[in-house]
Order: C-alpha cells, then structure tokens, then sequence
C-alpha cells in the first residue's frame, strides 16, 4: 500500500499540480523509477523520474511505503548530482 504525509499531499495538489504532477504520477515514479537513491542522513529512499523534474522521498516498511515528500525542481539532475559528490545521497 502506497500512503501519503499530509505534507506530501498538501505539496502536490496546491503546489505540484501545476507541472503536471498528480498522485498517479508520484506513485508510478515510486514502482518503477529512473533512478533510486539512499538518503544517508534520513535512511529514506529517492524515486527519480527525469520526464517530471521530481524526486520522491519516501520510506518502506514492509509491504508498505509512505511518501515524505516531493522535490520539483527545473535543474533536477543537478541537485542528484550535488547530493551525491557530497555523499549524502548514494
């Protein structure tokens, strides 16, 4: 089962929405992502999906996964990239 934070939610349909993101989108990206990634500091996955500029955020338990939150942005790749020469997302 794929849940939603109230943050998540809350982010996607007042903010998100507007570039085409929808709950179906987020929870496509998590089942089959262009990239995953590891949070060092959170201990939380990353769902990256190129076409939508985004990364979602989200932890497993189980059978279940919970959405964080959702990062947008236009330089997506860029940010991945930073993140990733620092270390902290691997």
């Amino acid at each position: 089962m794929i849940s939603f934070t109230e943050h998540a939610y809350q982010k996607l349909i007042t903010e998100l929405n507007k570039f085409g993101m929808t709950r179906e989108t987020v929870i496509e990206t998590v089942k089959t992502p262009d990239q995953i990634l590891y949070d060092t500091q959170t201990e939380r996955y990353i769902a990256i999906n190129k076409d939508h500029r985004s990364a979602i955020i989200y932890e497993k338990k189980g059978e279940d996964t919970l959405i964080i939150t959702i990062i947008y942005s236009s330089t997506l790749m860029n940010v991945v990239e930073r993140r990733r020469r620092s270390g902290r997302w691997i």
